[in-house]
C-alpha cells in the first residue's frame, strides 16, 4: 500500500500544482515566513505529500508545470486556499493580488469573475467563512449572471 503513494497520477500531479501555486503566493512578496511554511506543510500533509516532496517542491516552484483542477468545486477550494495563503502574512501586497489573479484566469475563472470572486474570497475568509459556505454562494451568484 505504501508504494502506492508514490505514484505520481493525475489527481497527484494536480496537488503537486496546486502546492506549486501556494508556494508562489507565500513567496510573492519575496520571502516566507514561519506561517507561510507552516500551512504549506499543513496541507501538504493532507494531501499526502511527504516534507521531504514540499522541500523539493519548494526548491523548484519556479520551474513548475500547471496543472489546473477540472472541477468547478476543486478550482475553487484550491483558489480558497490561496487567498488563506495570502493573508497569513497580515498584509496582501499588488503583486500576491496579480499572482492570485493569474492563477484564477489559468484556473478558467474569466477576466469579469476574477475580481469577483478574490472579493469574495479575502472577505469570506477574513470573516472566517468555510471553503463550503463561500462555494455555494459563489455558485448561487454565478447562475444569476449568467441569467
Amino acid at each position: 500500500m505504501e508504494t502506492l503513494k508514490h505514484i505520481d497520477n493525475h489527481n497527484r500531479q494536480q496537488d503537486k500544482a496546486h502546492l506549486s501555486h501556494l508556494i508562489q503566493i507565500a513567496m510573492a512578496d519575496g520571502k516566507m515566513d514561519s506561517s507561510e511554511k507552516e500551512m504549506l506543510y499543513k496541507i501538504g500533509r493532507r494531501l499526502g505529500i511527504t516534507a521531504y516532496e514540499i522541500n523539493m517542491l519548494i526548491e523548484s516552484v519556479k520551474n513548475s508545470a500547471f496543472i489546473p483542477p477540472y472541477e468547478l468545486s476543486k478550482k475553487f477550494e484550491q483558489m480558497y486556499e490561496l487567498i488563506k495563503m495570502l493573508l497569513l502574512d497580515g498584509s496582501i501586497d499588488n503583486r500576491e493580488m496579480r499572482l492570485a489573479s493569474t492563477i484564477a484566469f489559468k484556473y478558467g475563472f474569466t477576466e469579469n469573475e476574477i475580481p469577483r470572486l478574490l472579493a469574495k474570497l479575502l472577505g469570506g475568509i477574513k470573516l472566517k467563512k468555510s471553503v463550503d459556505e463561500l462555494f455555494e454562494s459563489y455558485k448561487i451568484n454565478r447562475r444569476r449572471e449568467k441569467q
